[in-house]
């Protein structure tokens, strides 16, 4: 997986363009003129490529829209080697998560009120160049453990999310991050900004994040699905084996009498075919 700089596929849509883009979405249908331009001020599209990991924690965090593309949720299950059982907090803090954090409310809107700044001056890549996320915290496992440490860490496809879907609202995410499945643009959208009462009418974005936490299967659930999986791929190669080993002991009576009728009748047609060629 990577996560590469994406400084050279990012862009900023127009009003005209964010307009016919978040057209296409029931979120954005109460918004007006106002808010869609100022959220083209705000927003921009990153385009994402094949198994390339979507930074979450960001210094200001944002909110993902998927435009195009899919993009997979990936869990990381850490289990004790012995008995693969799930890691204790205890032993999940010997592998501390890298510092990844965001700034604290009030920052984060004085940095959109520095978006809004240098778009007027026109320095809009300054802008950019002030949110880019660092890829060596973009990735939101664990550190890789050493030889010594009875962690493994096995990461389980939780699910996609299509066209249309929105992730980064807050949801849980503990040793889960996103990673693009196919090439991927997402609308990236200051979360406090989104969060505000004009753009937030009935609390549209905590209910969609009360959703994902709701639909996307947690650690226990992918977990049990991983001990099936894993049980079944064990029972299948131990028949396998032992048939390999096993004689069957067939013989031609064993043969239905339909079968053996079949197989003469064919042999019987191939004959005279051969004695022409062998009489030209």
């Amino acid at each position: 997986m990577s996560c590469g700089d994406t400084s050279k596929s990012t862009m900023r849509l127009s009003y005209e363009q964010l307009r016919d883009t978040l057209s296409r979405f029931a979120y954005f249908h109460h918004w007006t003129d106002d808010q869609i331009r100022e959220c083209s001020i705000l927003a921009r599209v990153v385009q994402y490529a094949p198994h390339q990991t979507i930074p979450l924690e960001q210094p200001l965090p944002f909110a993902y829209l998927v435009l195009s593309g899919q993009c997979m949720i990936l869990q990381c299950l850490q289990l004790v080697k012995e008995s693969f059982g799930l890691a204790t907090p205890q032993q999940e803090a010997e592998s501390p998560t890298p510092p990844l954090g965001s700034l604290a409310p009030v920052h984060q809107l004085e940095m959109v009120r520095h978006l809004h700044e240098t778009f007027t001056t026109g320095a809009v890549d300054l802008a950019v160049g002030a949110i880019r996320y660092d890829p060596d915290s973009a990735i939101c496992f664990l550190k890789t453990p050493t030889r010594e440490e009875p962690i493994e860490h096995h990461f389980v496809d939780a699910g996609t999310l299509r066209c249309g879907a929105v992730f980064g609202l807050g949801e849980s995410h503990q040793h889960r991050t996103i990673v693009a499945r196919t090439r991927t643009q997402c609308l990236l959208i200051p979360r406090c900004w989104l969060f505000l009462k004009a753009q937030n009418i009935g609390n549209t974005w905590q209910r969609l994040r009360m959703y994902l936490d709701c639909t996307i299967p947690g650690r226990d659930v992918l977990y049990g699905r991983f001990m099936r999986d894993k049980a079944w791929l064990e029972y299948r190669q131990r028949v396998i084996s032992e048939s390999a080993k096993r004689r069957t002991g067939t013989v031609m009576a064993d043969v239905p009498m339909m079968c053996r009728i079949l197989e003469l009748n064919t042999s019987s047609k191939v004959v005279p075919v051969v004695e022409k060629r062998h009489a030209k």
